[in-house]
């Protein structure tokens, strides 16, 4: 099945985990990922990024930082010809220390704002989208909106694969070695 879009997680699935990224000069893409997006671009498969960041809330860095992160991104993206149609993010915690975002939320994950937001917004079919990231609690809020989900082993993925066959829902969850891989599982 050709999925309508891909929801993915940003770091640990399309660029490499550092823990609390600050800087969008530390950034690094994970092997491969760039020329996926560039494939994903020519099948006519959005990719939206959803990602919590509650550096924000834990006043590690602000919300420019995010953007920039995210801007940096985008002209990598572009210039491999791929294409990402959308960032999402959640910058609170509940224990944060910068009052305006510290309080529980309905839009960090495993919580479902930050999918239904990008469901409404890009006017998606949950059930014709796939959704990939290196936590559970990533891929979590997916299977309760109907889409399929991947559990990617770079980034913390490895070690979440313990508490994947431990969910409830181990069996709807499907595990792949990187970001790249999700090219196979499509039939285009």
């Amino acid at each position: 099945m050709k999925p309508q879009a891909i929801l993915c997680d940003r770091d640990g699935t399309l660029i490499k985990e550092q823990h609390f990224l600050d800087s969008p000069e530390k950034m690094q893409w994970i092997p491969g990922v760039l020329s996926t997006l560039k494939e994903l671009k020519a099948s006519g498969i959005k990719v939206l990024v959803l990602t919590n960041q509650s550096g924000v809330a834990r006043g590690y860095f602000g919300i420019d930082t995010v953007e920039a992160i995210h801007q940096k991104m985008q002209q990598d993206v572009k210039a491999a010809g791929g294409a990402i149609a959308d960032f999402y993010y959640c910058p609170h915690h509940p224990q944060g220390v910068v009052q305006k975002y510290s309080y529980v939320c309905n839009c960090r994950k495993p919580a479902p704002g930050l999918f239904r937001q990008a469901i409404r917004d890009h006017q998606l079919d949950p059930r014709k989208c796939w959704a990939i990231g290196d936590r559970v609690r990533d891929i979590e809020p997916d299977l309760r909106l109907g889409m399929k989900a991947f559990l990617v082993k770079t980034g913390y993925g490895s070690t979440e694969e313990t508490k994947l066959f431990q969910h409830k829902d181990a069996g709807e969850m499907k595990i792949i070695e990187n970001f790249p891989e999700v090219i196979s599982k499509i039939k285009l």
